[in-house]
């Protein structure tokens, strides 16, 4: 039996009575409780979507892409030796990957990921640790076509934390994680639309239309690629994820919640950190720290103080942002500035340093097909790809009652190292 599930980006999403029991298991109901974007609904008021909505259109996405990869390469995929069963087992085992790729959330998602306990890295260790858990393995186990958890695992954590040789395994892990992978697509358009942020727009229907297959040059193997029609989509989902980071996702308010929340599950946690235990990090979501932060803010001391920057909108204001042209001639500029400024202001002031590549395209990774058949590197096709510059931000906060003086000994300083203030 299929059912289906209304989406606000992709209309429909079905899936079956077996994907349905991983849908209702714990873990993943789990996310309907997490944000996808932390607490930047303090900035864009509708940005309050989830992880759930977004996993389920990241295994819908996926399921396009690979269907339509099938339709236009049958003689590739029979050069990966895959049968007709091995084609649903490949479409099933991408699509549970997609599925429960950021099921190892911690609540408000990426913003406190810092805090998870030692051993963990990233959550994706705990997105591992679930899909080999009592909780989603043995249902994998009786899906429509065994899943191998291994295989899930890899496609889920992709290729930089599961590198495979399995030539078909580093399809499916591309179709999800790759510079143009569904993943990406997802929540992309998913954040510009519940943001309102017209930048994050751009047509994926057009790209994932245009996916196809080569032989790479060097590897011999099967390799996404995108046919010449497809290549303006592909340069507007780079440049939608380049201006999502400079509008939405680095916004300046965006980020100093970040650092407050910090702040206060630093304190709040035992041991400042989120429980190893898998059932006890399960219980952990937007909700229960939603309840201690309101809880905390009722009292008294340094608790309540943190939980109440966070409930009563009294955050840190930006009071100077220092500038990547200053950074590149003194790298240690901002660390100096903010070991100044706390020797003198202690916790009234807070510094935050963030920068992301513009994309992680090089030479011979991703190809676009001409209608006569050649081949050429998008790297040496696009000027506009490589016109982008990775982004950084240097900024320093400070409370209300000190923001002036932070603001003065913040000029004084870069004015001594000969810094534009």
């Amino acid at each position: 039996m299929w059912h289906e599930v209304r989406d606000p980006v992709h209309n429909f999403i079905l899936f079956d009575d077996f994907e349905k029991r991983l849908i209702d298991s714990q873990p993943v109901q789990r996310l309907k409780h997490i944000k996808q974007l932390a607490l930047t609904c303090e900035v864009y008021p509708g940005a309050t979507h989830t992880r759930f909505e977004h996993s389920l259109g990241t295994m819908e996405l996926a399921t396009q892409a690979f269907d339509t990869i099938v339709r236009k390469n049958p003689d590739a995929l029979n050069e990966l030796g895959w049968s007709d069963l091995d084609r649903s087992a490949c479409r099933q085992v991408l699509r549970i990957g997609a599925l429960l790729h950021d099921i190892g959330h911690a609540p408000f998602s990426h913003a406190p990921e810092q805090l998870l306990p030692p051993g963990y890295k990233s959550h994706e260790g705990f997105s591992e640790d679930f899909i080999r858990s009592d909780h989603i393995s043995p249902l994998l186990r009786r899906m429509t076509i065994n899943c191998d958890p291994d295989q899930v695992v890899a496609v889920a954590l992709g290729p930089e934390l599961r590198p495979q040789e399995d030539a078909s395994l580093q399809l499916l892990q591309e179709i999800v994680a790759g510079e143009l992978g569904v993943d990406r697509m997802d929540y992309l358009v998913r954040d510009a639309l519940h943001s309102g942020a017209a930048a994050g727009r751009f047509d994926y229907h057009r790209l994932l239309n245009t996916l196809t297959l080569i032989k790479h040059p060097d590897a011999g193997t099967p390799v996404l690629a995108i046919e010449a029609g497809g290549l303006h989509a592909a340069e507007g989902l780079l440049l939608a994820r380049y201006f999502m980071f400079l509008q939405v996702y680095f916004h300046d308010v965006r980020r100093i919640y970040d650092r407050h929340l910090l702040d206060f599950l630093s304190a709040y946690l035992q041991d400042g950190h989120f429980p190893a235990q898998l059932d006890e990090y399960m219980q952990l979501t937007d909700d229960t720290v939603g309840a201690a932060i309101a809880k905390a803010a009722a009292g008294e001391g340094r608790l309540a103080d943190l939980a109440l920057r966070l409930r009563h909108r009294n955050h840190y204001r930006l009071v100077k942002e220092i500038t990547p042209q200053a950074k590149l001639k003194d790298p240690e500029i901002l660390e100096n500035l903010s070991r100044h400024l706390h020797d003198r202001f202690q916790d009234r002031v807070r510094t935050d340093e963030v920068g992301k590549d513009a994309h992680t395209l090089e030479e011979g990774k991703l190809y676009v097909v001409r209608d006569d058949g050649t081949r050429e590197d998008i790297w040496l096709v696009s000027k506009l790809i490589r016109s982008l510059e990775p982004v950084w931000f240097g900024r320093i906060y400070a409370h209300h009652d000190v923001r002036e003086k932070v603001r003065k000994a913040c000029d004084e300083f870069l004015k001594g190292k000969g810094a534009p203030s």
